[in-house]
């Protein structure tokens, strides 16, 4: 049940130009809002419980960490489902980028990372539950 529902929210990130992911730099409680593209892997490539993607920086791209990898929809059954996102993030300004990023960021990028996951999982089950709400709505006009 999780993984069609998976691509059709990643689907809809991916023609959408409003997705931002929150970057906490790990000073101060500092944080920042950062606009990106969501860029699904070729269809070939996906599988309903696999779907690759990239995340960028829809401006100035150089300066941010790009992410390339997939999100997968792990099931335990029927009605229970993990996701995960597996791949890598390049970060900007290579060995140097990594040091500030593992120093003084405190991993930035991984945080981020983990924030989209929290999102992604949140709009999956309001998928979920839209699609539950329309099949009833559909069973009681015929019942």
């Amino acid at each position: 049940m999780v993984a069609p529902r998976l691509l059709t929210v990643l689907s809809g990130y991916a023609a959408r130009n409003d997705v931002v992911l929150t970057l906490d730099v790990g000073v101060a409680d500092a944080a920042m809002s950062v606009p990106v593209t969501v860029e699904l892997g070729d269809a070939h490539a996906r599988t309903p419980e696999s779907v690759p993607i990239a995340l960028k920086a829809t401006h100035h791209s150089r300066l941010f960490p790009a992410f390339h990898g997939a999100v997968r929809s792990e099931g335990g059954g029927a009605l229970e489902s993990v996701l995960r996102l597996d791949g890598t993030y390049d970060v900007p300004l290579g060995a140097l980028g990594s040091v500030v990023d593992r120093t003084v960021l405190g991993h930035a990028a991984e945080r981020s990372l983990g924030a989209f996951l929290d999102r992604l999982r949140a709009d999956v089950i309001a998928e979920i539950q839209r699609a539950e709400l329309a099949v009833r709505r559909h069973e009681g006009r015929h019942s």
